[in-house]
């Protein structure tokens, strides 16, 4: 991969080129490859909370296992708010995947929002809509269906000092799908998650 670019005040520009092939399954191994696919992307930094970009892109043959090249494009706009013990942060993104050969669009949009509260609590949701194509890949025609995931979580800090923190959380998602896949997925699908976090320890501040 080859980047550069250049910041004007606020703004950041850049541009690279890059092989977008998928590789081998020698993953160990270096893989010479040439730079045939290209992306640029520019982002701004209106004010110290908001935070924005868009990129597009133009993959070579990208997937190893489909024809075709790709063109696909990103924005985003991500906003983060320090308050007193605690932090607000949200982002939405867009994302476009176009599919040379077949001519065809798959969408994606993503809402994410994450709240710090009173140092040791937090509580998330992540909103995600997807179009997929890969669910049957033996259809000739490859249909499309839109997929949607909510998850709603939370975590409790029960260590949160210098030397490291460690959270237990909870989350859970419902699915949203059209009816015909209903046989294959359910009616109503859910999942849900317990777990441990472990991040480094604060650093205060001299």
């Amino acid at each position: 991969m080859v980047t550069t670019g250049f910041v004007i005040d606020r703004f950041k520009i850049q541009g690279c080129v890059f092989n977008g092939r998928e590789p081998n399954e020698e993953r160990w191994s270096i893989q010479p490859a040439t730079l045939d696919s290209w992306s640029p992307r520019t982002s701004a930094a209106p004010s110290r909370n908001w935070t924005a970009q868009y990129s597009f892109g133009r993959l070579i043959h990208p997937e190893a296992l489909e024809p075709g090249s790709e063109k696909r494009q990103t924005a985003s706009l991500a906003y983060n708010r320090p308050f007193t013990s605690g932090n607000w942060a949200a982002t939405v993104v867009w994302r476009r995947k176009h599919k040379e050969l077949e001519d065809t669009n798959q969408n994606s949009y993503l809402l994410e929002s994450n709240i710090n509260f009173l140092q040791r609590n937090y509580a998330y949701t992540r909103f995600e809509l997807v179009d997929k194509d890969e669910l049957f890949p033996s259809a000739p025609l490859h249909p499309s269906f839109r997929i949607g995931a909510y998850t709603f979580g939370g975590v409790h800090d029960l260590v949160h000092n210098s030397l490291g923190q460690v959270g237990l959380g909870a989350d859970v998602t419902f699915y949203s799908k059209p009816g015909v896949l209903d046989a294959f997925y359910g009616t109503n699908p859910v999942s849900f998650s317990i777990f441990l976090r472990f991040r480094p320890g604060l650093r205060h501040k001299s």
